[in-house]
């Protein structure tokens, strides 16, 4: 049995619980660009935590390591599956850890995606294949535009170094209130751990088609 036919038993057995899954992030966003997605990443709505955990426990081994930020992973066989439920993130402080967050599987899929870095990572898609883009993401990645979900872009400026490997991995150019929202975060770059300014830089220098537009990116946005 492939991965994808392990998730849509998985899918089911959530549904039979009374929740809802869908497919989110990276892994919409790299499927519409024709590449097969390394992880299925899927966000829970309906059931809470504990729910989860017993589920997918009927399916292998479960890390709930992340449970209280509303992240549990599932290696099923040779796979690998990770599933979050929603969550609202308060900012209480400065940098990338700066934050309370609550988990809340109550929430819309229009709300849980508010929170989401760009556009192109709020997409979401169901298991029937059907696509939930409310913030026009699949236009934006059509038309290679690097563009903030929301204002509460500003909370996280780890989303800068984001928004610059993504522009060199896959030639995209940032929109102008965007490059505002990341100008207004250059005093808060100094609380930002050393080894999470690394991984960003990391996946430029490793994943970029073109990396002269992360460049691009970082001057755009002073």
């Amino acid at each position: 049995m492939d991965r994808i036919d392990i998730y849509g038993r998985i899918v089911e057995a959530i549904e039979d619980a009374g929740g809802a899954a869908y497919v989110v992030g990276g892994s919409v966003r790299d499927a519409l660009c024709g590449h097969a997605p390394k992880d299925i990443d899927s966000e829970v709505y309906g059931i809470g935590a504990d729910r989860l955990v017993a589920i997918l426990a009927g399916f292998g081994k479960v890390d709930v390591v992340g449970a209280s930020f509303g992240v549990i992973k599932l290696r099923a066989g040779d796979d690998d599956f990770d599933f979050s439920l929603p969550r609202r993130d308060s900012k209480v402080g400065v940098g990338h850890r700066g934050f309370v967050v609550e988990v809340d599987p109550g929430m819309t899929l229009r709300e849980a995606a508010g929170r989401r870095d760009f556009t192109i990572n709020a997409i979401s898609m169901d298991r029937h294949g059907n696509i939930i883009d409310p913030f026009g993401g699949v236009i934006d990645l059509r038309e290679r535009r690097l563009r903030a979900t929301s204002a509460a872009f500003a909370d996280d400026p780890l989303r800068v170094l984001r928004g610059m490997q993504f522009a060199g991995r896959m030639r995209l150019t940032v929109e102008r209130n965007t490059a505002n929202l990341c100008r207004s975060l250059r005093g808060e770059y100094p609380a930002l751990a050393r080894e999470r300014v690394w991984g960003e830089w990391q996946k430029w220098a490793a994943k970029s088609v073109e990396p002269s537009a992360g460049l691009e990116f970082l001057y755009a946005t002073g």
